[in-house]
């Protein structure tokens, strides 16, 4: 059988397959300096543990602007240090994910944050709403429109392209397996 490239943002798109959503919401950032203000869409879901531990993904989906550049439309830089004192104990650590480095033709800039938690399962909207969004406001100025409630038999072109992309990921497994072993020569040199 011959190797297939790794398709990356199939990949991406898999592994949001995966995640829990819990809702979505409209943000705007004020422009610094008289700039445009920056506005946008978050979506946030999270990711369990089985010890109840786990984090909340904040994908933040802005609209690209012609001539703007890409750095323009960053939310900015969380200080760690500064985001533990706001969301205390429970907080673990944030990890932030430029996405576009993979795609310059993408209409769209998208940010993605993980907010680890040392205690997350059943907790998501209560953190969401009293800690992260806040927390959020103040250190980068964003500003959050309500959380909105995702309900999963909503049906969306995303979620069916996420579950389209998950079957495909699921039948290779299947085909991949199905295939007789080979012995380590037959892998090496591609005789059968």
């Amino acid at each position: 059988m011959e190797e297939q490239p790794y398709d990356l943002m199939e990949g991406v798109l898999t592994s949001k397959a995966n995640e829990h959503m819990i809702g979505f919401a409209g943000f705007m950032k004020p422009g610094a300096g008289g700039g445009s203000a920056l506005e946008g869409v978050v979506k946030v879901s999270a990711f369990h543990r089985p010890d109840s531990s786990g984090y909340l993904t904040l994908t933040f989906i802005i609209d690209r602007e012609p001539g703007v550049a890409d750095s323009a439309l960053r939310l900015g830089k969380l200080d760690p240090t500064a985001l533990q004192q706001r969301l205390g104990a429970n907080f673990e650590m944030l990890i932030d994910l430029p996405l576009n480095e993979f795609s310059e033709a993408s209409p769209f800039l998208i940010e993605e944050m993980d907010v680890y938690f040392r205690q997350l399962q059943g907790q998501e909207s209560k953190l969401i709403e009293s800690g992260v969004f806040p927390a959020f406001n103040a250190l980068l100025g964003v500003q959050f429109e309500p959380l909105q409630a995702w309900e999963p038999e909503e049906e969306s072109p995303l979620s069916r392209l996420l579950a389209e992309a998950e079957a495909k990921v699921e039948a290779e497994a299947k085909a991949a397996a199905q295939q007789e072993p080979k012995s380590l020569l037959q892998r090496l040199f591609g005789r059968g």
